[in-house]
């Protein structure tokens, strides 16, 4: 079943999400308005997708949105085995 991001005010402080992806839990904690919403597949779905030729939409498809701060959005689109898999969908 697909995670469901909630709405969270600007000032709020919440954890960066992206040991998701990495397997390490993130230290970074800071304002929502430093983070953005990314949407990934998970390693495990790829394969099949790929025999599909398509990712399907979310969240029908196994993709999962997680909050992370920006810095860390940046790294995982930057690399070249992750960033077909993923994209920013928020702030």
């Amino acid at each position: 079943m697909a995670k469901t991001i909630t709405t969270a005010a600007k000032d709020e402080h919440v954890h960066c999400e992206c040991g998701v992806w990495t397997g390490e839990r993130c230290a970074w904690t800071g304002p929502v308005s430093q983070t953005v919403v990314v949407e990934y597949m998970p390693q495990y779905l790829r394969a099949s997708h790929q025999a599909a030729r398509n990712a399907g939409r979310y969240p029908y498809n196994g993709a999962e949105r997680v909050r992370v701060e920006r810095h860390c959005a940046e790294l995982l689109l930057s690399d070249e085995e992750e960033r077909d898999w993923a994209q920013i969908v928020g702030d």
